[in-house]
């Protein structure tokens, strides 16, 4: 890790860069998505570098195998994918070639999302190296850019996947909603 005092960046490898945030207790950098197959902005809350570069280094092992593999990001394409179908359903959207159904894999939902937001959040009552990884993302819905979908993620558990809320991943009370779709997956 170098810190480049001309430009207050902290490099932390080839793939992702963090800096301090105009925001007060925050960093934000960036990070290479191989799930999208490109760079992510995100917002890190409440956390040092240390806690920052555990999720970035996780979240750059996410790919559509690792989804596939994976019992937590599994659910969440799941969710994600119900979603979208839901939203279809229930509105008159012009979708171009959007090729998607109940029988295409969950994890082909991630080839029509765009990534607009991640944020990394660490809970308040542990510290940043015993804390579990935690993110939520924001996305956007490529065939209807104005609608946009999110997911969150903490340690293990799945916690949210639906319309954008701006949701906390530690939020465990979300699980309760009728409208997270991480309810609806089996």
């Amino acid at each position: 890790m170098e810190f480049c005092e001309r430009f207050g960046k902290i490099i932390m490898s080839n793939n992702y860069s963090l800096r301090e945030s105009d925001r007060y207790n925050c960093l934000e950098g960036e990070l290479y998505s191989p799930l999208f197959g490109r760079k992510v902005g995100f917002l890190a809350k409440g956390c040092d570098s240390v806690y920052v570069v555990r999720c970035a280094e996780y979240f750059e092992t996410i790919t559509a195998d690792t989804v596939r593999g994976d019992a937590a990001l599994s659910a969440l394409a799941d969710g994600a994918a119900a979603y979208i179908l839901e939203l279809i359903e229930e509105n008159e959207f012009e979708l171009g070639d959007f090729a998607f159904d109940e029988d295409t894999p969950s994890t082909e939902i991630f080839r029509f999302l765009s990534p607009a937001g991640l944020v990394f959040e660490r809970f308040k009552l542990l510290d940043d190296e015993d804390c579990p990884i935690a993110f939520s993302l924001k996305m956007s819905f490529d065939p209807v850019p104005d609608e946009c979908v999110e997911i969150a993620l903490h340690g293990d558990v799945p916690v949210y996947a639906g319309e954008y809320r701006g949701v906390s991943p530690w939020n465990d009370r979300l699980l309760r909603k009728s409208w997270n779709y991480i309810k609806q997956v089996d």
